[in-house]
C-alpha cells in the first residue's frame, strides 16, 4: 500500500507539474481545439472525483448494486451501500489520477471535447470513438494510453481489497469493459445534453 500511495502521489504531482495560468475556452471544440493546461488537467481530476455530479452517479450506482446485492459478500444493508459507494469513489479517484498523470507525459487531453460537428450520427460516432482516443496538443486524435492505463491498473489494484467473487479474471475484465462503456455513455451525454437543455429549458 505504501508503494501504491507513492505512485498515486507522483501521478497527481504530474498533473500539476506543468500548470500555467489560463482562461477557460468557452467555444472549445474538436474543430477549434486549444491544448489543455496543467491547471485544467488538475481541475478535470478534481471535478471528476468530488463533484456533485460524480457523487450523484456514485449514489445511483451504489443503490443499484445494493438492490441486486453485488457483490453478495457486502449484503443489502446501509453498510453494504456505504462500501459500494466508497469503492466507486476510490475507483474513480485512482482511475482519473492515473489517466491524468500518465496522459500528461505526452500531452493527452483527458477531457471530453465537443465535436463541433453537425448531424446526430456524425456527432454520435465521434462521441463513441473518443472513449478510446483523445486529443493531443496539436488537436489530432490518438490512442488514449493514459485512459487505458487508468482503466486497467485501477481494477487490478482494487483486487487487493475487493471480496473474492469480484477478483476473478472474468470479473476484472468485466469491470474494465464497463469502464469504457461508462465513458462512452458519458461522452454521448456531454455531446448532446447541452443541446437538449437549451431546447427544453429555453426561456
Amino acid at each position: 500500500m505504501r508503494s501504491f500511495a507513492f505512485t498515486l502521489a507522483f501521478l497527481l504531482w504530474a498533473t500539476v507539474a506543468t500548470a500555467q495560468d489560463s482562461q477557460p475556452h468557452p467555444t472549445l471544440s474538436a474543430i477549434a481545439y486549444t491544448p489543455i493546461t496543467g491547471v485544467q488537467r488538475f481541475d478535470w481530476w478534481v471535478t471528476g472525483t468530488i463533484s456533485i455530479e460524480s457523487w450523484g452517479v456514485g449514489t445511483f450506482q451504489a443503490s443499484w448494486y445494493t438492490a441486486v446485492n453485488s457483490p453478495e459478500e457486502w449484503g443489502q444493508s446501509w453498510n453494504g451501500f456505504g462500501k459500494r459507494f466508497l469503492q466507486r469513489e476510490v475507483d474513480v479517484t485512482m482511475s482519473n489520477a492515473i489517466e491524468a498523470g500518465f496522459g500528461a507525459m505526452w500531452g493527452e487531453d483527458p477531457r471530453y471535447i465537443p465535436s463541433g460537428r453537425h448531424g446526430i450520427m456524425s456527432r454520435a460516432r465521434y462521441a463513441l470513438k473518443t472513449a478510446f482516443v483523445a486529443q493531443r496538443p496539436d488537436g489530432r486524435l490518438a490512442p488514449a494510453w493514459g485512459r487505458y492505463a487508468g482503466n486497467t491498473l485501477n481494477n487490478l489494484i482494487e483486487n487487493t481489497w475487493l471480496p473474492p467473487s469480484q477478483t476473478t479474471a472474468g470479473e476484472t475484465a468485466l469491470r474494465c469493459s464497463l469502464g469504457f462503456l461508462s465513458r462512452m455513455g458519458g461522452n454521448l451525454w456531454s455531446e448532446f445534453w447541452p443541446d437538449a437543455r437549451r431546447r427544453f429549458f429555453k426561456r
